[in-house]
């Protein structure tokens, strides 16, 4: 995360929590290096959702014998939501990071009931597309400017068939064959067929990062069983009361209430070996554990120093794993404009997407918790290049980044000829979040699994009980907080024999 932009205020995260933490050794002095007298039966490094969630699970066991070490300031981690308005700050809440759930992700349905969190199923409306000069509000009507795409025109559903193609065609039986993702995309639905899959969804780094074709297959038949693919009839999203981070706010309680540690604002440093267990240092103290879960993704750990971390950057698993860089822009406004933007038959858009500019994508919330609170996420980016034009502007002034987003708005919405025209007004607030690793995938080049990943992060280091538990070493679920979930599900399976529910799907 680069900068954030509130109103007309630019600050710097990472400035505000080496403040933060130069403020607690005040009252909190350093212990020497060698002091290794504190001693946690369980260290959990990382407060993001699968580290919580490991600590919901083992606090009835462990209590104050297990701590949790998070280096922000609130937990949580990529799920980031923050109030509506600076006098909110109970809630509303507005997603800035993840914003739904899908039906078919049972681990967060269940969840959501044993926290008494509410889950909003709204209609799902229309979607607004641009590609090669072309607006239309349904894929199949793109086939006017992707007149070379092998496809069945009588029978439509145009990405579906080509994601059959590359799901069940023959080729797959050779897939490892293929150097990447691409190569095989290629030869199974042509240039043309990568382009339409590429230029008619809002995601694009899928084919333009250099990917393992196998692992992504092998994510992507999951995709289909969670209901994230429309083939399986399960295409509902799910929104919870609160935000994402209703459920971290729910664990949190929890936790806190079952006498587990949280140590906020207090990044950990170092983890060594020493004779009393595995020592770990933060900028307040040294504590030793005998048990390690870090809760990190790889982008995370890479700053973490150490015997313990060095070896598990050596390992060809950690080395395997890309992160994909994305930026969002949320804008609130007085005036919610966006509900002028009607189809000729009456029906609402929820989303758009453009090949023609760097917004990418744009989200308007459905489910009525957020729809009321005039905020929507005017840029949803994956794509590098995108990416860097936002972090630039992103520096200042931010007239120039509103004006940026103007110009995308204006393009999608102000007079395309299928929806009926708006007028956009001017934001009162804007929010720029960049994430470098928002999700993971597997590299081309290297002949690890999706599932060799999951299962190598339980225990990275043969005879070491330290364990991964994050998104990042779980691609069979990338881009969901399902992901995270269901690392954390893995990890107290197989380590402390708890059979949660959960993973009954393909690994």
């Amino acid at each position: 995360m680069r900068s954030l932009l509130l109103g007309g205020e630019v600050a710097c995260p990472e400035s505000a929590a080496a403040a933060r933490a130069a403020d607690a050794s005040q009252t909190q002095p350093l212990l020497a290096a060698d002091d290794t007298t504190a001693h946690c039966e369980i260290a959990i490094i990382g407060g993001g959702v699968a580290g919580l969630h490991t600590a919901l699970r083992l606090a009835s066991r462990y209590g104050p014998r297990m701590c949790l070490f998070e280096r922000d300031a609130g937990l949580g981690g990529r799920v980031a939501d923050v109030p509506a308005s600076d006098e909110q700050v109970g809630g509303p809440f507005v997603q800035l990071g993840a914003r739904r759930i899908m039906e078919g992700q049972d681990v967060l349905v269940q969840l959501a009931h044993e926290l008494d969190i509410p889950l909003q199923k709204p209609q799902m409306l229309e979607e607004l597309g641009y590609t090669r000069g072309m607006y239309a509000t349904h894929n199949d009507e793109f086939i006017r400017v992707f007149p070379s795409l092998d496809v069945d025109r009588d029978r439509g559903g145009y990405e579906i068939q080509l994601y059959e193609k590359l799901l069940r065609g023959p080729e797959r039986a050779h897939v490892e064959r293929y150097p990447s993702l691409r190569a095989y995309a290629e030869k199974v639905i042509g240039a043309e067929g990568c382009a339409f899959l590429h230029e008619t969804y809002r995601f694009r780094a899928d084919l333009e990062y250099d990917l393992n074709a196998r692992a992504y297959l092998d994510y992507l038949d999951e995709e289909n069983d969670a209901g994230a693919i429309c083939p399986s009839g399960h295409c509902q999203s799910l929104y919870p009361v609160g935000g994402m981070s209703a459920y971290t706010r729910a664990m949190e309680q929890r936790v806190r209430e079952l006498g587990a540690q949280i140590h906020l604002d207090e990044a950990v440093l170092s983890i060594d070996k020493s004779p009393a267990g595995y020592l770990i240092k933060t900028p307040r103290r040294a504590i030793t554990a005998g048990t390690l879960a870090i809760a990190l993704p790889p982008v995370a750990l890479a700053q973490v120093q150490g015997e313990i971390a060095d070896r598990i950057r050596a390992q060809p698993e950690y080395q395997a794993l890309v992160g994909v860089r994305v930026t969002t822009i949320t804008q609130w406004y007085d005036h919610p404009w966006w509900r002028g933007i009607i189809t000729p038959d009456g029906r609402h858009v929820w989303r758009a997407w453009t090949t023609g500019h760097c917004i990418n994508s744009v989200e308007i919330p459905l489910e009525d918790y957020a729809s009321t609170q005039n905020a929507i996420r005017v840029v949803y980016n994956d794509q590098s290049e995108c990416a860097d034009l936002w972090a630039q502007l992103a520096r200042g002034p931010l007239e120039a980044l509103e004006k940026e987003v103007a110009i995308g708005l204006n393009h999608l919405f102000a007079n395309n000829g299928v929806t009926r025209p708006v007028t956009i007004g001017a934001p009162r607030k804007t929010v720029f979040r960049e994430w470098p690793d928002a999700w993971y995938y597997l590299r081309a080049g290297n002949q690890f699994s999706n599932r060799d990943i999951f299962r190598w992060a339980v225990q990275p280091l043969p005879s070491e009980d330290v364990a991964l538990v994050s998104d990042g070493y779980n691609p069979q679920r990338s881009g969901w907080a399902d992901a995270a979930y269901k690392s954390s599900i893995r990890y107290l399976n197989r380590r402390f024999g708890m059979g949660l529910p959960g993973l009954e799907a393909r690994r």
